[in-house]
């Protein structure tokens, strides 16, 4: 997916990474890297720490929560887990019936959750937030809403609650 518009955004603001985040309620805590605002030719030269990542170079506009069919660009997956959303990201081969659950889901929480597919992603999903990475072997409705639960908010430009 090319993100195509009229931005030329560019934060003259390096933000530094938070060297001792508070660990993860549910999931992985991974390391916070340099998360400055990136253009769209930069994108292509940025490597995360993580795949998917959880935080990073981002593109300085993002996109609402909500389900989307294709992959979206991480550079726009970065800047919505650093408003304090949460993506749930899964395999190509993902059946339209888990899907569809995936979407409900999504739909039942449509203030924090971003549903997509990832090409990182190469079985299961992947439930990320800022700093937290959960992989789990097939979608799992109970640990995806304590995923949610847990972190959605839990950062937003900072951190609002441990």
């Amino acid at each position: 997916m090319l993100v195509t518009g009229p931005w030329s955004f560019r934060n003259p603001a390096t933000p530094t990474a938070d060297a001792d985040p508070p660990p993860c309620p549910v999931g992985e805590t991974l390391p916070i890297i340099d998360s400055p605002h990136i253009s769209q030719a930069e994108a292509a030269s940025v490597r995360y720490s993580s795949e998917p990542p959880t935080s990073g170079p981002h593109f300085a506009f993002s996109l609402t929560p909500g389900v989307y069919d294709d992959p979206v660009p991480d550079g726009l997956t970065v800047n919505a887990l650093e408003l304090g959303h949460v993506a749930v990201l899964y395999a190509a081969d993902t059946p339209d019936r888990v899907i569809d659950e995936m979407s409900r889901f999504a739909h039942a929480n449509a203030s924090s959750v971003m549903l997509a597919p990832h090409p990182a992603v190469h079985s299961g999903i992947v439930l990320t937030a800022w700093g937290c990475l959960q992989r789990l072997p097939a979608y799992d409705a109970a640990a995806a809403e304590t995923f949610v639960a847990r972190l959605a908010g839990r950062y937003v430009h900072g951190w609002t609650r441990s």
